[in-house]
């Protein structure tokens, strides 16, 4: 039996190239500028439809089937997956009371899951603790759409430490729907940057989205600091980057400031985590000596890095705090690449 992680390199996803229908969304390095294009003006169309509750919208994916699969614990992801379908006109499908209640519990591998789940859905929605989930998924997805009647896309909704890539869809959707970026931008990621998946997603796409002029901030504790292959991509794609441990050398002059949460799920010792995890933590006093124009995102859910309740209550009322709108982005992104791996061309 192979280890999961060997399909990182077995499995070689294609690249979009302006056709997303029947394609395995499960790498931001799939995208080109173009693809990204179509997806983000696709997602604003859908947003101004739904919000004038233009009937069409429902039977964009009637009769079309998502199976949820989420082996990890989550509330936005699995939540706007299953709106964005069903806004769509689609169903959803999952195991009942969750993947734990399935064969799962048998000793079934992830291979024969995502095979069972792929005969019964036109798409399956995948997040595992384990990198390189989604490349297996999609691999063995592959041979089974060579004998079943109805072929099968999964989309990664994130897996391990590895990669987010619809979650970075919307951060950089955010970006340029409220900064008009990432040109020109300085765009500061703050937090865990080693062990989490939404930046590491990000800046590969932010890098393959071939920004001009932007510059990203990279700050963390250095045992926190970015894996050596996003810096790769960053220095293959010319991406200009500073990294720091000290959020004041850079706070003054950033438009953009990505917060996340040091995770505690992804350390192996409670001693290595609790020697980070009061590092870096987002307040109103912070957040007021940054530019009046900044805006604050963060991929949430939120614990003490973001402060006590009552710093989140003036937080959340502050008009640069854009999490919620970010979070509401994710539905309607999701809805757009949804109806374009379901090949609705009526977008």
């Amino acid at each position: 039996m192979r280890q999961t992680e060997q399909f990182l390199h077995l499995y070689h996803p294609p690249a979009i190239n302006g056709d997303f229908t029947g394609k395995h969304i499960i790498s931001v390095e799939q995208f080109s500028h173009t693809d990204l294009d179509i997806i983000f003006s696709a997602a604003k169309s859908l947003r101004e439809r739904v919000a004038q509750k233009d009937p069409e919208v429902v039977t964009l994916c009637s009769g079309r089937l998502m199976a949820s699969m989420f082996f990890e614990a989550s509330t936005r992801t699995d939540m706007s997956f299953q709106a964005a379908m069903r806004r769509l006109g689609g169903s959803v499908v999952s195991a009942s009371n969750g993947v734990q209640f399935s064969s799962v519990y048998k000793g079934e591998n992830l291979a024969d899951t995502v095979r069972a789940a792929g005969c019964y859905a036109d798409v399956l929605v995948l997040r595992h603790p384990q990198i390189g989930s989604s490349y297996e998924a999609a691999y063995y997805l592959d041979r089974l759409n060579e004998r079943i009647v109805t072929p099968t896309s999964v989309i990664s909704g994130g897996d391990g430490a590895g990669e987010h890539p619809t979650q970075a869809l919307l951060d950089l959707f955010t970006i340029k729907d409220l900064k008009d970026g990432p040109d020109n931008l300085t765009i500061t990621l703050v937090g865990d940057l080693l062990y989490g998946r939404t930046v590491h997603s990000l800046a590969k796409l932010i890098a393959r989205y071939e920004s001009q002029n932007t510059t990203l901030c990279l700050v963390s504790p250095p045992s926190l600091r970015i894996p050596d292959t996003i810096i790769d991509t960053l220095d293959k794609h010319n991406v200009t980057y500073y990294e720091t441990d000290d959020l004041y050398e850079v706070l003054h002059k950033t438009d953009v400031i990505y917060w996340t949460r040091i995770q505690q799920e992804r350390f192996a010792r409670q001693a290595d985590y609790d020697a980070v995890r009061d590092n870096f933590i987002m307040t109103p006093a912070v957040l007021n000596q940054a530019p009046r124009d900044v805006i604050l995102m963060h991929p949430l859910p939120r614990k003490h890095e973001m402060g006590t309740p009552a710093d989140h209550d003036i937080l959340d009322q502050n008009p640069r705090a854009v999490y919620f709108q970010q979070m509401e982005n994710g539905m309607f992104v999701r809805m757009a690449l949804l109806a374009k791996v379901l090949g609705v061309e009526s977008i």
